[in-house]
């Protein structure tokens, strides 16, 4: 019998070998498999930011426009025209200089003292 000669190049145990190949390419395959998780992840996680963005921009459109309108609301309220129109269809009169009294103390608020019992009134019998 000739021997064959592929058996001399051939090794002798191929599991070991076979075992290599497959362990480095299941870790290939598992790194792979995270990198595309990671992927995936980032890419929902700036999905999810520009929902935010985009929500937080309407309310500060909104709020904006809400000032705008409180803005315009004060300026018609403290119109003094409108205050003197006002005044005057309540019977109030301008009052002359000598009668105005400059209160001391700038700009505080006085407050009002507690009122003092009233005393009981009977009526005549």
């Amino acid at each position: 019998m000739k021997p064959r000669v592929y058996h001399l190049f051939r090794p002798a145990d191929p599991a070991p070998r076979t075992r290599g190949t497959i362990a480095v390419l299941l870790l290939i395959a598992v790194l792979a498999t995270a990198l595309a998780v990671q992927k995936v992840r980032s890419r929902h996680e700036v999905i999810r930011l520009g929902y935010q963005l985009s929500k937080a921009t309407e309310d500060v459109r909104q709020l904006r426009e809400v000032r705008r309108q409180l803005e315009l609301e004060r300026a018609t309220l403290t119109n003094p025209e409108r205050i003197r129109a006002l005044a005057a269809a309540l019977g109030m009169t301008t009052v002359p200089p000598d009668q105005i009294r400059v209160v001391p103390g700038g700009r505080h608020v006085a407050t009002a003292a507690p009122a003092a019992p009233r005393p009981v009134v009977e009526a005549a019998p």
